[in-house]
C-alpha cells in the first residue's frame, strides 16, 4: 500500500504542472489535498511498517504485539486529530477525505482491539482485530485509488487511455 500511495503522489506531483480544463475549484482543492497527503506520508509509512511487522510476527509474542501497537497509538491518535481538522472545500475531495478519515478511525479501532485482545489473551478477538486491521488497510488503498481517479478527472493526471495514446 505504501508503494501505491508513493506512486500516486509522485504521479500527482508530475501532473500538477499541467493546466486543467476542469473545474478550477476542484482542481485547486485536489492540489491542496495532495500536498496534505504528502505531509501525512511519514505516519502512513510508519503505520504500514507496523502492520507488516505485526503480520510477520504472526502474533505469537503477546508482549511484542502490545508494545508494537502501543508504540504507534499516540501517533495514530494525533493523525486522527490532524485529519479531522482538515476540511476540503469541494464535494469530490470531501468524499475522498471522509473515506480517508473513516479508514484511519477504523484502523485505530482495530489497533485498540488487537492490544486489548492480546492483553486478555483472547485470540478470537485478536482474529477479529487483525481482520479489521486488514480491511482498514485495504480501504486506505481504495482511498488512494479514489484520489488517483480524482486526479484524472481534474485533469491533473493523464488517464490510462491518454497515456497509452501518447
Amino acid at each position: 500500500m505504501y508503494r501505491l500511495l508513493v506512486a500516486v503522489l509522485l504521479l500527482a506531483t508530475g501532473a500538477c504542472t499541467q493546466a486543467s480544463p476542469r473545474d478550477p475549484a476542484v482542481t485547486q482543492d485536489v492540489l491542496t489535498y495532495v500536498a496534505k497527503i504528502k505531509k501525512w506520508e511519514p505516519i502512513e509509512a510508519q503505520v504500514l511498517k507496523t502492520i507488516r511487522d505485526l503480520r510477520r510476527s504472526q502474533y505469537v509474542d503477546d508482549d511484542y504485539v502490545v508494545a508494537t501497537v502501543g508504540g504507534i497509538m499516540d501517533d495514530v491518535e494525533l493523525h486522527l486529530e490532524e485529519i479531522a481538522r482538515y476540511q476540503p472545500r469541494t464535494a469530490p475531495v470531501i468524499e475522498v477525505h471522509d473515506r480517508y478519515r473513516a479508514a484511519w478511525r477504523s484502523l485505530h479501532d482495530s489497533f485498540a482491539a488487537i492490544m486489548k485482545a492480546m492483553e486478555r489473551k483472547d485470540y478470537v478477538e485478536l482474529s477479529r482485530g487483525t481482520e479489521a486491521m486488514a480491511r482498514s488497510r485495504d480501504e486506505l488503498v481504495t482511498v488512494a485509488a479514489a484520489l488517483n481517479l480524482l486526479l484524472k478527472e481534474s485533469g491533473l493526471k493523464e488517464s490510462d487511455d491518454q497515456a497509452a495514446n501518447s
